[in-house]
Protein backbone atom coordinates (compact mmCIF):
# COMPACT_ATOMS: atom_id res chain seq x y z
CA UNK A 1 0.00 0.00 0.00
CA UNK A 2 1.06 3.74 -0.87
CA UNK A 3 0.24 6.57 0.97
CA UNK A 4 -1.47 9.21 -1.83
CA UNK A 5 -0.48 12.78 -0.60
CA UNK A 6 -2.22 15.44 -2.53
CA UNK A 7 -1.18 19.13 -2.96
CA UNK A 8 -3.91 21.83 -1.88
CA UNK A 9 -4.20 23.08 -5.21
CA UNK A 10 -5.35 19.74 -6.74
CA UNK A 11 -7.36 19.34 -3.57
CA UNK A 12 -9.20 22.95 -5.08
CA UNK A 13 -9.86 21.81 -8.42
CA UNK A 14 -11.16 18.45 -7.26
CA UNK A 15 -13.75 19.92 -5.24
CA UNK A 16 -14.74 22.69 -8.17
CA UNK A 17 -15.59 19.24 -10.04
CA UNK A 18 -19.31 18.04 -10.68
CA UNK A 19 -19.76 15.24 -8.60
CA UNK A 20 -19.15 12.54 -11.30
CA UNK A 21 -15.83 13.58 -11.96
CA UNK A 22 -14.94 13.56 -9.03
CA UNK A 23 -16.11 10.29 -7.74
CA UNK A 24 -13.67 8.90 -10.70
CA UNK A 25 -11.05 11.00 -10.05
CA UNK A 26 -11.34 9.67 -6.24
CA UNK A 27 -10.94 6.03 -7.68
CA UNK A 28 -7.89 6.94 -9.36
CA UNK A 29 -6.28 7.71 -6.15
CA UNK A 30 -7.73 5.08 -4.61
CA UNK A 31 -5.90 2.91 -7.31
CA UNK A 32 -2.87 4.94 -6.71
CA UNK A 33 -2.85 4.33 -3.29
CA UNK A 34 -3.15 0.14 -4.18
CA UNK A 35 -0.57 0.28 -7.05
CA UNK A 36 0.61 2.98 -8.38
CA UNK A 37 2.55 1.13 -11.41
CA UNK A 38 -0.68 -0.93 -12.09
CA UNK A 39 -2.88 1.71 -13.46
CA UNK A 40 -3.83 1.80 -17.06
CA UNK A 41 -2.69 5.42 -19.15
CA UNK A 42 0.10 5.71 -16.86
CA UNK A 43 3.01 7.97 -19.20
CA UNK A 44 5.83 9.38 -18.40
CA UNK A 45 6.11 12.99 -18.61
CA UNK A 46 8.94 14.79 -20.41
CA UNK A 47 10.85 18.06 -20.51
CA UNK A 48 9.88 20.24 -17.26
CA UNK A 49 7.88 17.93 -15.98
CA UNK A 50 10.55 14.71 -16.48
CA UNK A 51 10.37 12.35 -13.80
CA UNK A 52 6.56 12.60 -13.29
CA UNK A 53 4.01 10.50 -14.63
CA UNK A 54 0.43 11.35 -16.04
CA UNK A 55 -3.01 9.07 -15.73
CA UNK A 56 -5.87 10.30 -18.38
CA UNK A 57 -9.46 10.27 -16.65
CA UNK A 58 -11.54 11.66 -19.87
CA UNK A 59 -10.29 15.04 -20.30
CA UNK A 60 -8.59 15.65 -16.70
CA UNK A 61 -4.87 14.77 -16.69
CA UNK A 62 -3.59 13.96 -12.82
CA UNK A 63 -0.14 14.66 -12.87
CA UNK A 64 2.17 12.59 -10.31
CA UNK A 65 5.58 10.62 -9.40
CA UNK A 66 6.62 7.97 -6.51
CA UNK A 67 8.86 7.97 -4.33
CA UNK A 68 9.46 4.18 -4.35
CA UNK A 69 10.97 3.99 -1.13
CA UNK A 70 8.81 5.55 1.50
CA UNK A 71 5.92 4.56 -0.57
CA UNK A 72 4.50 7.64 -0.86
CA UNK A 73 2.28 8.67 -4.16
CA UNK A 74 2.71 12.66 -4.91
CA UNK A 75 0.12 14.15 -6.77
CA UNK A 76 1.21 17.49 -7.65
CA UNK A 77 -1.70 18.69 -10.61
CA UNK A 78 -4.66 17.76 -11.20
CA UNK A 79 -6.38 19.91 -14.19
CA UNK A 80 -7.72 19.87 -17.75
CA UNK A 81 -5.68 18.98 -20.25
CA UNK A 82 -4.83 22.60 -22.04
CA UNK A 83 -4.15 24.09 -18.56
CA UNK A 84 -2.27 21.23 -16.86
CA UNK A 85 0.90 21.82 -18.89
CA UNK A 86 1.52 24.66 -18.69
CA UNK A 87 1.83 25.17 -15.26
CA UNK A 88 5.32 23.41 -15.34
CA UNK A 89 6.83 22.19 -11.85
Amino acid sequence: MYTVVVHRRAVRYLKKLPQDQQTRIKYVLNEMGNDPFGISNVKNMVGDWAGYQRVRTGNTRIIFWVDKDKKIVYVDHIGPRDDVYKSGT
